[in-house]
């Protein structure tokens, strides 16, 4: 399984030094990960516009002597399993209906190397939540966007909260609209970004939309081939109607909205 190896890797670095000695026997932390990845699996649902939605969020039940050796390094452990959960989800292009939420729990009745999950679909907290996109640009099409947050204004019937980004053609066409709902909105080529660019030129995180007393603002965020403003270089720059936003090869148009 690619996702649990590419996890396995990512552990090497967190069980380094004091912490080495930990895992050395008993139940693996590798082990977890693949029946995270499994918890997925078998419990996905389709909802009524068919989109397959995984489970978020995982209660992990140790026995007494493994729930001692992994609590020491519960919150590294849950960083690693929560990035597998959307890396595995993105992979298998499923829908998440919150950030991941991994939880260790010690349970009296398992022994040493057993240990149960209890996988859940749950949103986040709040009228609005903001879950990481499982989507990638599609590899066919460079110049494919994604707003990557799940809670559109389009899917959840909110309001835009006042602004839109127009992801523009080579030939100024409109290619696509990105409705801005849970600023700052993080723009950039990772897909852990609120606004995914699939543009080589554009950097992983590349700048970031900022809402601060009714203005907004745009702010690169150490790009390497800078954030323009109406083919400007800025740093950081107050947004008007109509601005045009370049990032690497693509560009984008602010619009704030009239109502």
């Amino acid at each position: 399984m690619g996702v649990a190896r590419d996890l396995e890797r990512r552990l090497e670095g967190l069980l380094e030094g004091m912490f080495a000695k930990m895992f050395r026997s008993g139940l693996q932390p590798i082990e977890v990960g693949r029946r995270i990845v499994r918890e997925m699996e078998e419990n996905r649902t389709v909802s009524v516009n068919n989109r397959t939605f995984a489970p978020n969020e995982f209660r992990i039940l140790l026995g007494a002597e493994d729930y001692a050796r992994f609590e020491p390094m519960g919150p590294g452990l849950e960083r690693e399993f929560a990035e597998l959960v959307i890396e595995a989800a993105k992979e298998r292009r499923w829908n998440l209906m919150g950030m991941p939420r991994i939880s260790f729990h010690e349970h009296e009745r398992l022994g040493r190397g057993e240990f149960r999950t209890e996988a859940m679909l749950t949103a986040d907290p709040g009228s609005a939540p903001k879950a990481p996109s499982t989507h990638e640009p599609s590899k066919e099409d460079p110049s494919a966007t994604r707003a990557i947050q799940m809670n559109t204004a389009e899917r959840l019937g909110i309001r835009s909260g006042g602004a839109t980004l127009v992801v523009l053609g080579e030939k100024g066409d409109t290619k696509d609209k990105i409705s801005i709902t849970n600023p700052p909105v993080t723009i950039g080529r990772l897909s852990a970004n609120d606004v995914v660019l699939s543009d080589p030129n554009v950097s992983r995180r590349h700048a970031e939309l900022r809402l601060a007393g009714g203005a907004w603002t745009i702010a690169d965020l150490g790009s390497t081939n800078g954030t323009l403003i109406n083919g400007k270089l800025t740093q950081e720059q107050p947004l008007g109607h109509g601005d045009l936003l370049g990032f690497g090869s693509s560009e984008l148009r602010f619009e704030l909205s009239e109502d």
